[in-house]
């Protein structure tokens, strides 16, 4: 069995490039307060035209009661497509968007209660507004194939280096270094620089007892830890290691694809 130990999110995984300077603001519309929370994301091109799996990144976060109108906010020009995730408690709720999705339609018409998303493929600068009766939450995502570019944590340069290691192809190809940092107050967080895998979306990141794998067996065969979604297939990210998971208990990092129960990549920590 594969033990769960929930990772921490890190904020620079999942944000909008070039979006906002970041930060909550509260919006006073029509009577009603809306809470803004906006912050920036780590996608940048990637060199060559190489795609990572599709994944979605949040550009922005609005809550509140009543009508809203939103502040402009970016999706990025070669995005997928993006998404407004709601919940609303009571009435209804109408989310419309400026410039309008392609279909003669909104994004959101819906009777509360309820929890759902609407959908646009309208790329660029976008605002939203809302028509409610009632609370209401709304999360902006966007859907890209960008290249993941994680900054260091605060304090990460100084951080003393527990292991390291370079990706190699267990049952797919695998580039990139693993390296297991710890910081002054404790944190430990794992790193991937230059990273590269085969796209899927069902990728995991496995904390590993296994001293050297070189097969898939030789992986499930080992006791690990499941420390949640690989973020992207394609660059640089950051992962907090649970607090209960002992040093002893990290030899190597193997990314597990769920669908095909493989091991596609692996790396082997040394000290």
């Amino acid at each position: 069995m594969v033990r769960r130990a929930p990772a921490l999110a890190l904020l620079a995984a999942l944000m909008l490039a070039a979006c906002s300077d970041g930060g909550t603001h509260s919006t006073q519309t029509a009577g009603t307060t809306a809470t803004t929370s906006t912050q920036s994301t780590p996608s940048s091109a990637a060199a060559g035209g190489v795609r990572s799996a599709p994944r979605w990144e949040t550009v922005t976060t609005f809550s509140g009661a009543g009508a809203f109108q939103s502040p402009e906010f970016t999706i990025l020009k070669d995005a997928i497509q993006w998404r407004v995730r709601y919940t609303c408690t009571t009435g209804a709720l109408r989310v419309t968007s400026n410039p309008p999705p392609r279909r003669p339609a909104p994004i959101v018409d819906a009777s509360c209660p309820k929890e759902s998303e609407g959908f646009s493929i309208v790329t660029g600068p976008v605002r939203i507004s809302v028509e409610a009766t009632g609370q209401w939450k709304a999360v902006v995502d966007q859907q890209v194939e960008t290249q993941l570019d994680e900054p260091l944590l605060a304090g990460m340069a100084q951080a003393a280096v527990l292991g390291e290691g370079p990706f190699f192809m267990v049952e797919k190809d695998g580039k990139g270094t693993a390296r297991l940092y710890r910081l002054a107050d404790g944190r430990r967080i794992l790193r991937f620089e230059g990273f590269e895998t085969s796209q899927n979306t069902d990728l995991f990141v496995w904390l590993s007892q296994a001293a050297r794998p070189t097969t898939s067996k030789e992986i499930t065969d080992a006791p690990r830890v499941e420390i949640g979604n690989l973020k992207s297939t394609l660059g640089t990210q950051n992962y907090e290691i649970p607090a209960s998971v002992p040093n002893e208990a990290i030899r190597s990092i193997v990314i597990w694809c769920a669908p095909l129960a493989i091991a596609y990549t692996a790396a082997v920590l040394t000290r």
